[in-house]
């Protein structure tokens, strides 16, 4: 197996207007790409310690600033739509030529509209945020606050405290500061779209191998949502007890990147 030095994943300009990061391995034998697709308020930085992990075991990987974020396609985040992401996820996909797809939160919505009509050999869903006909209490009551603004199509910050509450809750004092000091702000206008833009379940079930990675103390989006979401897609499901919405950051988060990449090989191997 190709294997890598642990080093930080680079700028790259593979994807045009769009940056991201890019980390190769060394070795002859490469495996498929891997493209990583950041949430709300985080970026392509979010993924440095998965690409790392991902790379050792001889996969190229591609993390993408989706547009309004860290300088990628240069708009202003409170412009973009639903269907602008959709279209950044399936320019990156054609510049990497079928990659694997590792998406976290936000974009897994958006992920699964897109597999209404295209297949990818892989799909790793961690926390994906549910489609319309999911949504639970605990996730309404965290954004009540900020109806107001996803309404009005305004972009969305959360103060440090609800973000901790929110989705960071599993991360150390200093890690938590860490990455809330990166966050960027939220496309409230996709937020309003994605009350309403649903999933073609029966037809995403049949496009490819996919897997939703959960954590048993998600605050944002419950497992007992990433369960339910699994079923009605017919897909695999791993659940982490002690890990919350940040699963790739979270102390721990070697086991889960492992575990991702046997489920990869097992899959394309089959």
């Amino acid at each position: 197996m190709a294997t890598t030095e642990t080093i930080d994943p680079r700028p790259t300009t593979r994807f045009g207007n769009l940056t991201g990061l890019e980390l190769i391995p060394g070795g002859s034998t490469p495996r498929r790409p891997v493209l990583f697709v950041h949430g709300w308020w985080g970026g392509a930085w979010v993924w440095d310690r998965f690409m790392t992990r991902f790379a050792a075991r001889g996969y190229p990987c591609y993390a993408v600033n989706l547009r309004g974020n860290h300088g990628s396609g240069g708009v202003d985040i409170a412009d973009v739509s639903f269907a602008d992401h959709l279209a950044d996820m399936k320019h990156a996909i054609s510049v990497l030529g079928d990659p694997i797809l590792v998406t976290h939160s936000a974009s897994g919505h958006i992920a699964l509209k897109l597999a209404e009509h295209q297949k990818l050999p892989g799909v790793i869903h961690l926390a994906p945020t549910p489609p319309p006909g999911k949504l639970t209490l605990r996730i309404a009551r965290g954004f009540l606050r900020y109806i107001p603004r996803l309404l009005r199509a305004q972009p969305i910050v959360l103060d440090k405290a609800a973000r901790i509450a929110a989705d960071l809750n599993r991360l150390p004092p200093a890690e938590q500061d860490a990455v809330y000091s990166r966050m960027v702000p939220a496309p409230g206008r996709q937020g309003r779209e994605m009350l309403y833009t649903r999933v073609d379940a029966e037809r995403v079930s049949t496009r490819g191998p996919r897997l939703i990675v959960t954590g048993g103390d998600d605050r944002l989006v419950p497992a007992s949502v990433h369960r339910a979401m699994a079923e009605q897609l017919d897909c695999d499901i791993r659940e982490y007890p002690n890990h919350a919405h940040y699963l790739m950051r979270e102390p721990g988060w070697q086991d889960i990147a492992d575990d991702c990449t046997s489920w990869l090989n097992s899959e394309l191997l089959s």
